[in-house]
Order: structure tokens, then C-alpha cells, then sequence
């Protein structure tokens, strides 16, 4: 497979996973469906941090976070510094991620979001006067259960485009 091809396919799959972080809910559908969306960026980018730790750069995850900061109107930095840091979790472990069950993972990815969640949490408080809430709990929780399903299909685009 042509090397552009593999790039573009990446990019292409991050760029899915801005596209549903940013996507809003219908507003017929009540207040609380909004507490059940996945952090798709974080299963997205911590997914090719451990398929390719070595081609996926710091600076290009930190830019596309910086990119949903501005389409969702969170503060500048904040998405770019939690998925550069998840990404960067994902290369120190992406050897034994690799080993692990899939439960090990999806409990992985829980704590990777209930973390990043917390983050934003407190910079919301801090910066919008946002008071805290628990429902990024449930959200952690919805995130870890489609971290499964998303690894098998992305696996599957790896796969199939030989990217590597």
C-alpha cells in the first residue's frame, strides 16, 4: 500500500472521531442522552497510540484536540493537552496493551477518561463557573464499553490498509 494512503486513512479516522465529538444531539431526544456520549477523540487517538505508537506524533494528536477545542468552545488547550496526554499513556504501555485482556483494557480506558473527564471538569469549574456534576462517570462508563467494539473495527481498517 502507498504510504500516503496509510497517512490519509489515519487522519481519516481521526477526523470521524472530531466529527462525532463535535456532532450535536437532536433536541427532541431529553437532557440526560447527553451524559451517554463516548469521548470519541480519546478512544480514537489512544487506539492508534498503541497500533502505531511510532508514527503517530505528539504534535499532530496536541493540534487535532486544539481543532475540537475550537469546535466545541472549550478552552484552548484543554482537549489538546488531555488527548496528548492519553497518547502519550498509550505509548508507554502500548507493549502490554497489546498482552492485555479485554477487560484489562476497557478497565484501561476508564480510568484513562475518568481522568481526562476529571480535568475538564475542574477547568470547566475554573474557567466557566461550571459546577461539577457526576454524570462524567457515566460517560467514562459508556466510553470504556465502545472502547471493544472500536478497537475490532479500527483493527480491521489496520489490517485491511497494512498500515503499520
Amino acid at each position: 500500500m502507498n504510504a500516503l494512503l496509510r497517512v490519509l486513512i489515519v487522519g481519516l479516522s481521526i477526523l470521524i472521531g472530531m466529527l462525532l465529538t463535535v456532532g450535536s444531539l437532536p433536541r427532541v431526544l431529553p437532557d440526560w442522552v447527553g451524559w451517554l456520549r463516548p469521548e470519541w477523540m480519546l478512544l480514537v487517538c489512544f487506539f492508534w497510540a498503541v497500533a502505531i505508537p511510532e508514527r503517530l506524533g505528539l504534535v499532530s494528536v496536541w493540534l487535532a484536540g486544539t481543532l475540537v477545542d475550537v469546535l466545541v468552545g472549550d478552552a484552548i488547550g484543554t482537549n489538546g493537552a488531555c488527548l496528548a496526554l492519553v497518547s502519550l499513556i498509550g505509548w508507554k504501555l502500548h507493549a502490554r496493551v497489546r498482552l492485555y485482556s479485554p477487560v484489562q483494557e476497557v478497565a484501561l480506558v476508564f480510568s484513562l477518561c475518568l481522568g481526562v473527564l476529571c480535568i475538564k471538569a475542574v477547568i470547566d469549574n475554573l474557567v466557566n463557573d461550571v459546577p461539577f456534576a457526576p454524570s462524567f462517570i457515566v460517560q467514562a462508563v459508556c466510553t470504556s464499553l465502545l472502547w471493544v467494539p472500536l478497537s475490532r473495527v479500527l483493527g480491521r481498517v489496520k489490517t485491511r490498509f497494512d498500515i503499520r
